[in-house]
């Protein structure tokens, strides 16, 4: 995600008594987005906190008037939702780590160079973590308000089903509703409804923002030889127009010619599908249906809508259980199981398996000096340089603070080699950050069958692999040396 889509949003208040370092930290995260404010008197300080508390405070320790532990004790009786970023000698950095707990985000280094700048960074940072924190919430109270409302139905299904059926032809609800439940994925569903709208033509258009597009998926009613390549590309004024046109029931005009002479509708009709904000694509069917068909439509829609947002939140919830915080990569759960079913497979297919072990170099010593939002954005670039480096069917984990993995199916000690040292070099050549920093990398590689002979083995081979290249100053790769009495359970050809 970028910050600056969503700074506006975050209130940020600037505590302390140098009024020139307060007035050009608070001019700092201005232009950065935010609702900043430099207050520089406790008295203001407090009548502010308790009228309008922001998301952040930011304040140097030098200004305060009493303990640091009375300070923090008393804003967050004013409201405990406050979070705080200290600016502070380095000497004070062991006291104040030990505030973890009581809301502190980040502490600063109080020395004038790029003072600003990196207010700004841990500001970003930290808002981005109270960002994410408040959308996960959301997602798990939209999923419990669903999962209420998904009851409801049912319990009107049940009732309904007690008194009559409204069609004898068509299954109960209470029976859809149980159909649709044991989909599978997005697709699944789609088809599962247009399954139950049979008698009535109707098309599923998925709609793929990145570039403009209605592009044809489903149909019922019709070959589906016909839709494959049938799409519609709309401008950008369209796209602007898209959301209130589809509330009004209209189509943007480009679109709707095109359903007129590919498909005879006239006129074309939308049911545009959405999930947690985000439109997903657009039933079309004929505006010519009668009364009693178009009103089946709607009713089997309404339905169909609720139990695939109730879907769509499930699948983010379940991210959420395997995707590490900061890198966006897998997380360490996630890498041991698939670590396990990879080895599995393997030993089926009689190919090898190889796992790299990669750490930041001096990357204790890096946060130490530049913080904790340096270090969490540097780790976050290393990832996506990983990701972009990797093969579809490779895994990329997060399995410790300083550590990620690739997992490399079908691929031998020599060829994990080779690609280890690859990506030594590409993030050697690389600058990261605005500043062009420039970081290196350790790197630990294993094999299975040749090296180990289990999924367990193959981690603690290349941890070991990992670690010896790390205590010999890094920068380097090293190849796990498996014992004199290792037997492969398979012999891997020789590349």
């Amino acid at each position: 995600m970028d910050i600056r889509d969503h700074s506006s949003q975050f209130t940020i208040y600037v505590f302390t008594t140098d009024v020139d370092q307060g007035a050009s930290v608070k001019v700092y995260l201005s232009q950065a987005g935010y609702d900043a404010y430099f207050i520089q008197d406790p008295e203001q300080l407090e009548q502010r906190l308790k009228e309008n508390p922001p998301h952040l405070l930011v304040f140097a320790t030098s200004a305060l008037g009493e303990s640091l532990s009375d300070f923090v004790t008393h804003v967050q009786k004013i409201n405990d939702e406050i979070r705080f970023i200290a600016i502070s000698a380095l000497g004070q950095f062991d006291i104040l780590s030990q505030y973890q707990a009581f809301g502190f985000m980040d502490v600063i280094s109080d020395e004038a160079a790029s003072l600003e700048s990196r207010v700004v960074w841990a500001v970003d940072h930290a808002c981005e973590k109270l960002y994410l924190t408040y959308q996960n919430e959301q997602l798990y109270s939209d999923l419990k308000q669903t999962k209420t409302q998904m009851a409801e139905v049912h319990a009107a299904a049940v009732t309904t089903m007690k008194h009559q059926e409204e069609d004898a032809n068509r299954p109960a609800m209470a029976v859809r509703l149980n159909e649709y439940k044991s989909a599978q994925s997005k697709e699944d569903m789609i088809q599962k409804f247009l399954n139950n709208i049979s008698g009535t033509m109707c098309l599923f258009f998925k709609f793929l923002p990145s570039v403009r597009s209605f592009v044809a998926t489903h149909a019922n009613g019709i070959d589906g030889a016909q839709i494959q390549g049938v799409g519609c590309q709309l401008e950008s004024s369209d796209l602007k127009e898209l959301g209130g046109q589809l509330a009004m029931g209209l189509l943007p005009p480009r679109f709707s010619a095109m359903l007129v002479e590919a498909f005879h509708l006239s006129p074309p009709k939308a049911l545009p599908l959405y999930a947690h904000n985000s439109l997903e694509g657009l039933f079309i069917y004929s505006g010519n249906l009668d009364e009693r068909s178009a009103r089946q439509l709607t009713e089997e829609f309404s339905l169909f809508s609720l139990c695939y947002s109730h879907l769509v939140l499930e699948k983010k919830v379940d991210s959420l259980e395997v995707q590490d915080f900061v890198t966006e990569l897998y997380n360490r759960n996630y890498y041991a199981k698939i670590l396990e079913d990879e080895v599995s497979r393997a030993r089926r297919l009689q190919k090898p398996l190889s796992v790299v072990k990669i750490a930041m170099d001096d990357l204790y010593e890096i946060e130490s000096s530049l913080g904790e939002a340096v270090r969490d954005e540097l780790l976050k670039s290393l990832a996506t340089v990983i990701a972009k480096t990797s093969r579809t069917n490779d895994v990329s984990c997060r399995t410790a603070a300083n550590e990620m993995a690739m997992v490399l199916p079908h691929c031998s000690k020599k060829g994990a080699a080779l690609r280890a040292e690859r990506l030594r070099r590409i993030v050697e050549g690389t600058s990261f950050l605005d500043n062009g920093m420039k970081i290196s990398i350790s790197l630990g590689v294993s094999e299975y069958p040749s090296l180990c002979d289990s999924s367990k083995g193959l981690d603690e081979t290349a941890t070991k692999a990992l670690t010896h290249i790390v205590d010999k100053g890094g920068n380097k790769i090293c190849l796990y040396k498996a014992p004199e009495s290792h037997k492969p359970e398979f012999e891997v050809p020789a590349e």
